[in-house]
């Protein structure tokens, strides 16, 4: 598969350099990983963890009254 567009984002540098870190461990670079991610979101149509931590509500069951709750208290409520 070529390579023929470039994706820049900007992320906090402690967390660039974890990740970095977490590669490099697994014999990779970070260009390498991301690549590797992006592939398997595009493959499975999802992403390939379930996201954790506090910004992160439990909602990824896909229980469809946890998502429209969710939705209903970061303003994107459905409309009746």
């Amino acid at each position: 598969m070529s390579k023929n567009t470039t994706l820049t984002i900007r992320v906090n540098q402690d967390v660039k350099d974890q990740a970095s870190k977490v590669a490099s461990g697994m014999g990779l670079d970070l260009n390498t990983a991301v690549n590797m991610f992006l592939v398997e979101v595009g493959k499975s149509n999802k992403l390939p963890f379930t996201p954790t931590g506090p910004e992160f509500p439990d909602i990824w069951n896909d229980d469809p009254k946890d998502i429209a709750d969710f939705n209903k208290r970061i303003g994107l409520a459905d409309k009746p």
